[in-house]
């Protein structure tokens, strides 16, 4: 019983890392556009709330990049104190140079996939907007948006929650139900509904893909991929041209994959 409370305590400071450094870059951009706003204060007080606020906003694509790259930088931290590779504590390891191309093809098939399905279900419009609004506080444009969210995003919530909340979960509970606990908590602290309900789908998905490979690398690869094509390239595509991608995707996923397992495990056996 102490082994089991002592890997679920483990698995949640994971969490709270990650949500405190969400909260710590988030404080001191307001306390920053608080003090360059300072003047408005009490001449207009109302206007100086907005302006804050929007300010914050504007911001969310920095909050974010500098919240994931804190909670890195923390955790390096932190194993280094401790002696311990962090690569090795995440599971990190090297795959084949030819898998990760159709890794990278999977990655992109399903948030073609899970993209056209969304827009086919009857989702209330209430809904779509919410997620929209959520969804446009992260959509700029610019090196530094896609450095955010393509690339340091995926390779954060792969390390935190797939490399050590799951795996610290699955020490105390069975597999299943440590892949729905993370994949949960993964959902939840994308906040909107809609964003959370298909993050728990992408957290389920990217968990069997890690028991699968054995490699938090498979992970990154196709959440980096996922991002790429669902943020940026499909929304460059007419209704006509995402549909072809579609069915594209729904025929290249599944010899993808396989061709991935069949590289990753046939290395291994050598």
């Amino acid at each position: 019983m102490k082994n089991i409370l002592k890997s679920i305590g483990k698995a949640a400071c994971y969490v709270l890392l990650f949500v405190l450094s969400q909260f710590a870059v988030s404080i001191v951009v307001s306390i920053s556009a608080v003090l360059s706003n300072a003047d408005s204060m009490l001449a207009d007080p109302n206007g100086f709330a907005e302006e804050v606020y929007n300010s914050v906003m504007g911001n969310a694509t920095v909050i974010a990049l500098a919240a994931n790259v804190l909670t890195l930088v923390v955790l390096i931290v932190f194993f280094a104190v401790r002696k311990k590779d962090m690569l090795t504590e995440i599971s990190a390891k090297p795959l084949p140079a030819m898998a990760y191309m159709p890794l990278s093809i999977c990655g992109m098939c399903l948030a073609v996939i899970v993209t056209i399905v969304l827009s086919l279900l009857p989702i209330p419009e209430s809904v779509w907007q919410e997620y929209a609004e959520s969804s446009s506080l992260l959509e700029a444009t610019g090196a530094l948006a896609i450095l955010s969210t393509v690339v340091i995003a995926p390779i954060v919530e792969e390390a935190v929650f797939r490399g050590l909340v799951y795996t610290r979960l699955k020490r105390a509970m069975p597999k299943w139900i440590a892949m729905v606990l993370q994949a949960a908590v993964f959902g939840l602290l994308h906040g909107q509904k809609l964003w959370a309900a298909y993050a728990f789908v992408i957290g389920m998905l990217l968990c069997i893909v890690f028991e699968s490979t054995g490699s938090i690398f498979a992970n990154m690869v196709m959440h980096i991929s996922f991002n790429l094509m669902g943020g940026y390239i499909l929304g460059m595509l007419n209704d006509e041209a995402a549909m072809y991608v579609f069915v594209a995707a729904i025929l290249l996923l599944i010899p993808c994959w396989r061709y991935s397992l069949r590289i990753i495990k046939g290395d291994k056996a050598k």
